[in-house]
């Protein structure tokens, strides 16, 4: 079977998710194509809760058929039978000149003479959107949300099978009982990508030293994984308490393994009951302080010295506490310049590796071939207007 990713702002990390994701759950696979909007790849199926837990694809569909030409409406709608006696269909054309609304009302009347009653949600742009999908009930059957997707001369029709649930998200971002933009607003769905690009195994308890708000521990709990956090501020701490108790009154989470938050500044030795647990570090820490304009040359460094002390501190501190082979993703930031965003320097990623740590390639060779060349051991996740990007980076105990 033959599956589209329908990729989040930025493809190449999505992809590496996704990646990631099916390495995790021993899912053989072959990737059949990259674009900047979708990964289309072949395999047997796909693990059951994918859609809910990859927070960079945005949609999945199935191939249904294909053909070396536009489809008419009666080849569709062959495809489609037998046809149930009523249903609603979402249609989109995201390659061509095909007009939509043209081709559904043609597929209503071929539908109509087998005695099939169809109802067509128009998208409101090339596609229809995650709340006309859910809104119209379009996954659950029989109703479909199908596309038309041309790759050369062929025309592939496609069943989404799964939508990212945009009010869940909402229930575990703004609508948390505890947010505050000074210290960082960490979306869950990045939380989801770096949880999945950590490369978790069954028995890995995840662990957020800068914990924030609990973000990275609630999106692991939600995953069915142990976590832990910490943090220097016990306002967090507080903070991260209320939000996952609030997790408890919205999501179907496994109490017994509720995460655990305390108090800790990563500038001081680690609690030894650490070693105790199978430790993956996945966290976002302290970015520095919020910049307003892009830096100059000279502010750039300032920038770097400022946060280089306590990160070193940190990846000293943590190594006591890490069993060899224990994987770290972590978020590096990455101030705006005249030239562009600029990351830590190379004498801090040495000074790391001497600790006793290997930087992992974090985008597998199937997927960076399908992108323009670059490092494979770091992404870049910035919004349009960051004057900071996060560089996303995996490491390693040695």
């Amino acid at each position: 079977m033959n599956y589209t990713f329908f990729l989040g702002t930025n493809p190449l990390l999505s992809a590496s998710e996704v990646a990631a994701y099916l390495a995790r759950h021993n899912t053989a696979y072959s990737v059949l194509r990259i674009t900047n909007s979708y990964m289309r790849i072949s395999a047997d199926a796909l693990p059951e809760h994918i859609g809910d837990e990859l927070g960079g694809t945005i949609r999945i569909a199935q191939d249904v058929t294909q053909w070396n030409h536009m489809p008419e409406a009666e080849e569709i709608v062959v495809a489609l039978s037998p046809l149930p006696d009523k249903w609603v269909m979402g249609l989109s054309v995201l390659s061509g000149s095909t007009s939509v609304k043209k081709l559904a009302i043609s597929i209503k009347k071929a539908a109509k003479a087998q005695n099939s009653k169809l109802s067509f949600i128009e998208p409101k742009g090339s596609s229809l959107n995650a709340a006309q999908v859910l809104f119209n009930r379009l996954l659950h059957e029989p109703n479909m949300d199908l596309s038309i997707i041309r790759i050369a001369e062929t025309y592939i029709l496609i069943k989404t099978i799964h939508m990212q649930n945009i009010a869940d998200y909402e229930l575990r971002d703004t609508s948390r009982p505890v947010r505050d933009a000074r210290v960082g607003l960490l979306p869950p769905k990045l939380a989801q990508i770096m949880i999945n690009l950590s490369q978790p195994k069954t028995d890995t308890v995840i662990y957020d030293p800068f914990c924030g708000m609990g973000t990275i521990l609630q999106e692991a709990w939600l995953m069915g994984f142990s976590a832990v956090g910490s943090d220097l501020s016990e306002r967090m701490i507080t903070a991260t308490g209320k939000n996952l108790d609030y997790l408890t009154q919205q999501f179907p989470v496994i109490k017994d393994i509720r995460p655990e938050a305390f108090l800790h500044d990563v500038k001081e030795v680690f609690p030894e009951n650490l070693t105790e647990k199978n430790i993956s570090i996945v966290t976002e820490p302290f970015l520095g302080t919020p910049l307003t304009h892009p830096l100059s040359s000279p502010e750039i460094e300032i920038f770097h010295n400022t946060i280089i002390n306590l990160y070193t501190l940190f990846f000293q501190n943590i190594r006591k506490v890490l069993r060899p082979g224990a994987n770290l993703l972590i978020l590096l930031p990455c101030p705006k310049g005249a030239d562009g965003f600029t990351p830590l320097p190379r004498s801090f990623i040495d000074e790391i590796t001497a600790i006793g740590y290997r930087k992992k390639q974090l985008v597998p060779e199937a997927i960076a071939s399908h992108f323009p060349a670059g490092s494979s051991d770091t992404v870049l996740y910035a919004r349009p207007d960051a004057l900071v990007a996060r560089e996303v980076t995996l490491w390693e105990t040695v």
